[in-house]
């Protein structure tokens, strides 16, 4: 003897069964995403960019506050790669924002999803902040390069132990006549 069907049940029954089939499809296809962002920070690790870099998603503001959705590339629990996070904050009290952030695969789905016409922009994005660092750093780096000889130089310098006050007096006086000596050639 069959029991009486509970349109109840039936219904809920379908949706599950029909919930179940598209979880799936969407774990899958999300999976594949995250295989591809992976294969894009395997290319970027090898750059070994080292630069903190971030492109808005989406963002807004009203007289209180505001928040944004970005796609970045940053360094995260030790680890530089394809990011995401969320920031929101009162007007005026920007430095306690509220910063949330993922490497791109820890993040919520939603951002993931927000994100993928965003990787080209973020790609321009590193290339343009890149060029930059690089530039900044040539610039300095005559002036490094002098500060690393005359530390060079000082370390080769034996150093010589000075007991007495009177010894003390007299190293000076030698170094003082050791750097007139040098000035002058």
């Amino acid at each position: 003897m069959s029991l009486p069907s509970d349109p109840l049940v039936e219904k809920v029954e379908s949706s599950f069964r029909k919930l179940s089939t598209v979880a799936s499809e969407l774990n899958f296809v999300s999976d594949e995403l995250g295989k591809c962002v992976s294969e894009m920070d395997a290319a970027l690790k090898k750059l070994n960019l080292g630069i903190e870099v971030w492109v808005d998603i989406s963002s807004g503001q009203d007289d209180m506050g505001f928040w944004s959705r970005e796609l970045g590339y940053q360094k995260i629990g030790g680890k530089w790669g394809i990011a995401l996070r969320t920031v929101s904050g009162v007007h005026g009290c920007e430095e306690e924002s509220d910063i949330e952030a993922w490497l791109f695969n820890d993040a919520p789905r939603y951002l993931r999803l927000a994100s993928i016409e965003k990787i080209p922009e973020l790609l321009q994005q590193l290339s343009v902040e890149g060029s930059k660092a690089a530039s900044e750093i040539s610039k300095r780096l005559t002036d490094v390069k002098k500060v690393a000889a005359a530390v060079k130089r000082s370390a080769e310098e034996p150093v010589k132990r000075i007991i007495g006050r009177g010894e003390l007096a007299a190293a000076f006086e030698q170094q003082l006549a050791k750097q007139g000596q040098e000035q002058k050639k």
